[in-house]
Protein backbone atom coordinates (compact mmCIF):
# COMPACT_ATOMS: atom_id res chain seq x y z
CA UNK A 1 0.00 0.00 0.00
CA UNK A 2 1.26 3.27 -0.78
CA UNK A 3 0.28 4.61 2.61
CA UNK A 4 1.92 2.37 4.60
CA UNK A 5 4.98 2.84 2.25
CA UNK A 6 4.87 6.48 2.67
CA UNK A 7 5.01 6.51 6.03
CA UNK A 8 7.37 3.40 7.01
CA UNK A 9 9.67 5.86 4.50
CA UNK A 10 9.10 8.87 7.42
CA UNK A 11 9.69 6.46 10.32
CA UNK A 12 13.12 4.79 8.65
CA UNK A 13 14.52 9.01 7.48
CA UNK A 14 14.01 9.86 11.60
CA UNK A 15 15.23 7.06 12.96
CA UNK A 16 18.05 7.79 10.89
CA UNK A 17 18.23 11.24 12.20
CA UNK A 18 16.45 12.65 9.20
CA UNK A 19 14.50 15.94 9.12
CA UNK A 20 11.67 15.42 6.87
CA UNK A 21 8.87 17.76 5.88
CA UNK A 22 5.39 16.05 5.23
CA UNK A 23 2.88 16.88 2.30
CA UNK A 24 -0.58 16.60 2.16
CA UNK A 25 -3.10 18.04 -0.29
CA UNK A 26 -6.26 18.66 2.51
CA UNK A 27 -8.83 19.90 -0.15
CA UNK A 28 -8.55 20.48 -3.74
CA UNK A 29 -11.16 21.04 -6.48
CA UNK A 30 -11.73 19.10 -9.19
CA UNK A 31 -9.70 21.05 -12.15
CA UNK A 32 -6.81 20.69 -9.24
CA UNK A 33 -3.75 17.87 -10.10
CA UNK A 34 -3.17 17.05 -6.88
CA UNK A 35 -6.27 15.03 -5.44
CA UNK A 36 -7.85 15.47 -1.52
CA UNK A 37 -5.69 13.02 0.76
CA UNK A 38 -2.35 13.34 -1.88
CA UNK A 39 0.44 12.72 0.56
CA UNK A 40 4.54 13.70 -0.66
CA UNK A 41 7.54 13.36 2.22
CA UNK A 42 10.70 15.03 1.40
CA UNK A 43 14.10 14.27 3.73
CA UNK A 44 16.83 16.37 3.95
CA UNK A 45 19.39 13.96 2.27
CA UNK A 46 17.56 14.70 -0.59
CA UNK A 47 15.04 11.67 -1.09
CA UNK A 48 11.18 11.54 -1.18
CA UNK A 49 8.13 9.68 -1.87
CA UNK A 50 4.91 10.44 -3.04
CA UNK A 51 3.05 13.00 -4.97
CA UNK A 52 1.00 16.36 -4.15
CA UNK A 53 -0.18 16.52 -7.83
CA UNK A 54 3.28 17.25 -10.05
CA UNK A 55 4.60 19.79 -12.59
CA UNK A 56 6.07 22.99 -11.88
CA UNK A 57 3.94 23.71 -8.64
CA UNK A 58 5.89 20.09 -6.83
CA UNK A 59 9.05 21.08 -8.57
CA UNK A 60 9.16 24.98 -6.78
CA UNK A 61 7.42 23.50 -3.10
CA UNK A 62 10.55 20.49 -3.31
CA UNK A 63 12.94 23.68 -3.67
CA UNK A 64 11.41 25.88 -1.04
CA UNK A 65 11.81 22.70 1.37
CA UNK A 66 15.15 21.58 0.56
CA UNK A 67 15.94 25.94 0.92
CA UNK A 68 14.33 25.33 4.52
CA UNK A 69 16.45 22.35 5.46
CA UNK A 70 19.89 24.52 4.27
CA UNK A 71 18.54 26.91 6.65
CA UNK A 72 17.18 25.00 9.26
CA UNK A 73 13.89 26.40 9.14
CA UNK A 74 11.05 24.27 10.18
CA UNK A 75 7.32 24.43 7.73
CA UNK A 76 3.98 24.14 9.76
CA UNK A 77 1.20 26.36 8.05
CA UNK A 78 -1.70 25.58 5.04
CA UNK A 79 -1.38 27.13 2.30
CA UNK A 80 -3.89 27.86 -0.53
CA UNK A 81 -2.48 27.46 -4.12
CA UNK A 82 -4.66 28.48 -7.15
CA UNK A 83 -3.56 26.83 -10.48
CA UNK A 84 -4.11 30.41 -12.66
CA UNK A 85 -2.24 33.27 -13.35
CA UNK A 86 -5.28 35.20 -13.19
CA UNK A 87 -6.42 33.94 -9.60
CA UNK A 88 -6.32 36.49 -6.38
CA UNK A 89 -4.23 35.04 -3.91
CA UNK A 90 -1.34 32.66 -4.67
CA UNK A 91 -0.70 30.98 -7.54
CA UNK A 92 1.18 27.93 -8.15
CA UNK A 93 2.51 27.88 -11.33
CA UNK A 94 -0.25 25.90 -13.17
CA UNK A 95 -2.66 27.13 -15.69
CA UNK A 96 -5.57 24.34 -14.93
CA UNK A 97 -7.78 26.19 -13.32
CA UNK A 98 -8.85 25.08 -9.56
CA UNK A 99 -7.54 25.27 -6.45
CA UNK A 100 -5.95 22.79 -3.55
CA UNK A 101 -4.65 23.57 0.36
CA UNK A 102 -1.91 22.03 1.15
CA UNK A 103 -0.13 21.60 4.62
CA UNK A 104 3.28 21.79 5.22
CA UNK A 105 4.51 19.67 8.51
CA UNK A 106 7.85 19.24 9.85
CA UNK A 107 8.63 16.21 11.45
CA UNK A 108 11.84 14.68 13.42
CA UNK A 109 13.05 11.94 15.57
CA UNK A 110 10.94 13.72 18.03
CA UNK A 111 7.70 12.72 16.37
CA UNK A 112 8.59 9.05 16.33
CA UNK A 113 6.75 7.33 18.56
CA UNK A 114 3.61 9.38 16.64
CA UNK A 115 4.67 7.78 13.54
CA UNK A 116 5.27 4.36 14.82
CA UNK A 117 1.85 4.31 15.94
CA UNK A 118 0.94 5.34 12.42
CA UNK A 119 2.56 2.75 10.62
CA UNK A 120 1.26 0.03 13.81
CA UNK A 121 -2.46 0.73 12.97
CA UNK A 122 -1.88 0.71 8.92
CA UNK A 123 0.09 -2.45 8.97
CA UNK A 124 -2.66 -4.20 11.02
CA UNK A 125 -5.53 -2.39 8.98
CA UNK A 126 -7.01 -0.39 12.40
CA UNK A 127 -8.74 3.19 12.43
CA UNK A 128 -7.09 6.00 13.98
CA UNK A 129 -7.44 9.72 13.51
CA UNK A 130 -4.36 12.08 12.53
CA UNK A 131 -4.78 15.55 13.31
CA UNK A 132 -1.95 18.38 12.83
CA UNK A 133 -2.06 22.36 13.52
CA UNK A 134 0.41 24.57 13.05
CA UNK A 135 2.15 23.35 16.86
CA UNK A 136 1.11 19.15 17.02
CA UNK A 137 1.33 16.74 15.32
CA UNK A 138 -0.90 13.70 16.72
CA UNK A 139 -2.48 10.44 15.88
CA UNK A 140 -4.77 8.84 18.40
CA UNK A 141 -5.52 4.82 17.34
CA UNK A 142 -9.25 3.65 17.38
CA UNK A 143 -10.81 6.98 16.89
CA UNK A 144 -12.25 8.25 13.74
CA UNK A 145 -13.96 11.45 12.33
CA UNK A 146 -17.51 11.54 10.98
CA UNK A 147 -15.63 13.54 7.58
CA UNK A 148 -12.46 11.35 5.96
CA UNK A 149 -10.32 14.09 5.44
CA UNK A 150 -11.15 18.19 6.67
CA UNK A 151 -9.24 21.05 7.76
CA UNK A 152 -11.04 23.69 9.62
CA UNK A 153 -9.38 27.48 9.24
CA UNK A 154 -10.58 30.72 11.43
CA UNK A 155 -10.44 34.07 11.19
CA UNK A 156 -7.16 34.57 12.76
CA UNK A 157 -5.21 32.03 10.22
CA UNK A 158 -5.84 29.08 13.29
CA UNK A 159 -5.86 25.68 11.27
CA UNK A 160 -6.52 22.45 11.94
CA UNK A 161 -5.83 19.10 9.81
CA UNK A 162 -8.05 15.84 10.60
CA UNK A 163 -7.97 12.65 8.67
CA UNK A 164 -8.70 8.82 9.38
CA UNK A 165 -6.42 6.88 8.40
CA UNK A 166 -5.52 2.70 8.87
CA UNK A 167 -8.24 0.91 7.17
CA UNK A 168 -7.32 1.04 3.64
CA UNK A 169 -9.41 0.78 0.45
CA UNK A 170 -9.99 -3.11 0.14
CA UNK A 171 -11.45 -4.70 -2.74
CA UNK A 172 -12.56 -8.67 -2.15
CA UNK A 173 -12.77 -10.08 -4.58
CA UNK A 174 -15.19 -14.00 -4.69
CA UNK A 175 -13.72 -16.14 -7.43
CA UNK A 176 -9.86 -17.23 -8.10
CA UNK A 177 -10.24 -17.80 -11.82
CA UNK A 178 -8.74 -16.12 -14.27
CA UNK A 179 -10.54 -12.83 -13.88
CA UNK A 180 -9.69 -12.92 -10.28
CA UNK A 181 -6.18 -13.00 -11.02
CA UNK A 182 -6.34 -10.13 -13.29
CA UNK A 183 -8.76 -8.07 -11.05
CA UNK A 184 -6.18 -8.76 -8.07
CA UNK A 185 -2.91 -7.57 -10.62
CA UNK A 186 -4.57 -4.26 -11.76
CA UNK A 187 -6.25 -3.37 -8.06
CA UNK A 188 -2.88 -3.97 -6.62
CA UNK A 189 -1.27 -1.32 -8.28
CA UNK A 190 -4.78 1.25 -7.12
CA UNK A 191 -3.01 0.81 -4.03
CA UNK A 192 -5.89 -1.76 -2.57
CA UNK A 193 -5.55 -4.24 -0.04
CA UNK A 194 -6.69 -7.05 -1.96
CA UNK A 195 -8.60 -9.93 -0.59
CA UNK A 196 -9.33 -13.11 -2.68
CA UNK A 197 -11.61 -16.06 -1.98
CA UNK A 198 -12.19 -19.61 -3.54
CA UNK A 199 -13.91 -22.63 -2.80
CA UNK A 200 -11.68 -25.03 -4.58
CA UNK A 201 -7.87 -25.69 -2.99
CA UNK A 202 -6.16 -27.04 -5.75
CA UNK A 203 -6.80 -23.71 -8.64
CA UNK A 204 -3.67 -22.68 -10.45
CA UNK A 205 -4.59 -19.39 -10.43
CA UNK A 206 -4.90 -19.40 -6.58
CA UNK A 207 -1.29 -20.28 -6.83
CA UNK A 208 -0.02 -18.31 -9.13
CA UNK A 209 -2.07 -14.36 -7.73
CA UNK A 210 1.16 -13.01 -5.92
CA UNK A 211 -0.81 -9.52 -6.41
CA UNK A 212 -3.42 -10.85 -3.49
CA UNK A 213 -2.55 -9.09 0.19
CA UNK A 214 -4.82 -12.55 1.52
CA UNK A 215 -6.04 -15.76 -0.29
CA UNK A 216 -9.12 -17.45 1.88
CA UNK A 217 -10.24 -21.20 0.98
CA UNK A 218 -14.14 -21.34 1.97
CA UNK A 219 -17.48 -22.30 0.69
CA UNK A 220 -18.93 -18.62 -0.99
CA UNK A 221 -22.48 -18.80 0.96
CA UNK A 222 -19.19 -17.77 4.04
CA UNK A 223 -16.99 -15.30 2.66
CA UNK A 224 -19.32 -12.38 4.61
CA UNK A 225 -17.41 -13.62 7.57
CA UNK A 226 -14.48 -12.86 6.63
CA UNK A 227 -15.26 -8.76 5.00
CA UNK A 228 -15.30 -6.11 6.99
CA UNK A 229 -18.04 -3.29 6.35
CA UNK A 230 -18.29 -0.01 5.90
CA UNK A 231 -17.38 2.81 3.29
CA UNK A 232 -13.88 1.71 2.10
CA UNK A 233 -14.70 -2.13 1.64
CA UNK A 234 -15.59 -3.29 -2.42
CA UNK A 235 -16.60 -6.69 -3.28
CA UNK A 236 -16.28 -8.03 -6.65
CA UNK A 237 -17.75 -11.78 -7.56
CA UNK A 238 -16.95 -13.63 -10.39
CA UNK A 239 -17.01 -17.28 -9.12
CA UNK A 240 -16.72 -20.25 -12.30
CA UNK A 241 -20.51 -21.01 -11.58
CA UNK A 242 -23.74 -19.45 -11.77
CA UNK A 243 -24.40 -21.20 -7.83
CA UNK A 244 -21.41 -19.83 -6.41
CA UNK A 245 -22.74 -16.28 -7.44
CA UNK A 246 -25.93 -16.72 -5.55
CA UNK A 247 -24.03 -18.00 -2.94
CA UNK A 248 -21.96 -14.78 -2.56
CA UNK A 249 -24.40 -12.27 -3.53
CA UNK A 250 -26.81 -13.73 -0.91
CA UNK A 251 -23.86 -14.25 1.75
CA UNK A 252 -23.03 -10.41 1.31
CA UNK A 253 -26.03 -8.23 0.00
CA UNK A 254 -26.89 -7.29 3.48
CA UNK A 255 -23.52 -6.22 4.43
CA UNK A 256 -22.39 -2.18 4.90
CA UNK A 257 -20.62 -2.01 1.45
CA UNK A 258 -19.37 0.99 -0.71
CA UNK A 259 -19.34 -1.60 -4.08
CA UNK A 260 -20.95 -5.27 -5.40
CA UNK A 261 -20.35 -6.08 -8.55
CA UNK A 262 -21.42 -9.57 -9.97
CA UNK A 263 -20.03 -10.16 -13.33
CA UNK A 264 -22.58 -12.64 -15.63
CA UNK A 265 -24.76 -12.35 -18.93
CA UNK A 266 -28.46 -10.66 -18.37
CA UNK A 267 -30.00 -14.23 -18.65
CA UNK A 268 -27.69 -15.47 -15.78
CA UNK A 269 -28.35 -12.09 -13.89
CA UNK A 270 -32.29 -12.88 -14.13
CA UNK A 271 -31.77 -16.19 -13.06
CA UNK A 272 -29.85 -15.43 -9.88
CA UNK A 273 -32.14 -12.64 -8.93
CA UNK A 274 -35.40 -14.22 -9.16
CA UNK A 275 -33.63 -17.11 -7.06
CA UNK A 276 -32.81 -14.65 -4.70
CA UNK A 277 -36.18 -12.74 -4.53
CA UNK A 278 -37.55 -16.40 -3.69
CA UNK A 279 -34.88 -16.62 -0.90
CA UNK A 280 -36.27 -13.24 1.00
CA UNK A 281 -34.17 -10.79 -0.77
CA UNK A 282 -35.86 -7.63 -1.38
CA UNK A 283 -35.79 -5.46 -5.02
CA UNK A 284 -34.05 -2.52 -2.93
CA UNK A 285 -31.35 -4.83 -2.01
CA UNK A 286 -30.87 -5.89 -5.17
CA UNK A 287 -30.60 -2.87 -7.16
CA UNK A 288 -27.42 -1.76 -5.36
CA UNK A 289 -25.57 -4.59 -7.53
CA UNK A 290 -23.58 -3.43 -10.34
CA UNK A 291 -24.01 -5.97 -13.14
CA UNK A 292 -23.04 -6.63 -15.27
CA UNK A 293 -20.21 -5.77 -13.61
CA UNK A 294 -17.81 -2.60 -14.84
CA UNK A 295 -17.96 -0.34 -17.34
CA UNK A 296 -19.23 -0.87 -20.35
CA UNK A 297 -15.58 -1.27 -23.00
CA UNK A 298 -16.67 -4.08 -25.04
CA UNK A 299 -14.50 -6.15 -22.73
CA UNK A 300 -13.44 -9.96 -24.24
CA UNK A 301 -10.29 -11.00 -22.68
CA UNK A 302 -10.23 -11.16 -18.21
CA UNK A 303 -7.22 -8.19 -18.65
CA UNK A 304 -10.14 -6.29 -20.48
CA UNK A 305 -12.99 -7.28 -17.89
CA UNK A 306 -10.16 -6.32 -15.00
CA UNK A 307 -10.09 -3.21 -16.41
CA UNK A 308 -13.67 -2.19 -16.65
CA UNK A 309 -14.02 -3.35 -13.40
CA UNK A 310 -11.37 -1.47 -11.58
CA UNK A 311 -12.94 1.66 -13.47
CA UNK A 312 -16.06 1.71 -12.29
CA UNK A 313 -14.42 1.17 -8.31
CA UNK A 314 -12.24 4.09 -9.48
CA UNK A 315 -15.47 5.88 -10.34
CA UNK A 316 -17.65 5.15 -6.89
CA UNK A 317 -14.50 5.67 -5.11
CA UNK A 318 -13.60 9.31 -6.11
CA UNK A 319 -17.69 10.32 -6.59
Amino acid sequence: MKELQLWKYVSDKISSDKNITLLIVANASNASPGRTGFKMAIADDGTSIGTIGGGIMEFDLVTEINDSFSNNVELNFARKLHHSNLANGEKSGLICGGVQTIVFKSLSNKNSTTIESIVKSLDERRNGLLSITDSSFSFTPNKECDNEISIETDSNSNWKFEENIGIPNTVYIIGGGHVGLAVSRIMSTLDFHVVVFDHRKDVPTMDENSFADRKIITSYDKVSDYIIEGNKSYVVIVTPSHEGDKDALKSVICLNLQYIGSMGSKKKVDSIFSQLRNDGITNNQLEKIHTPIGLEIEAESPEEIAISIAAEIIKIKNN
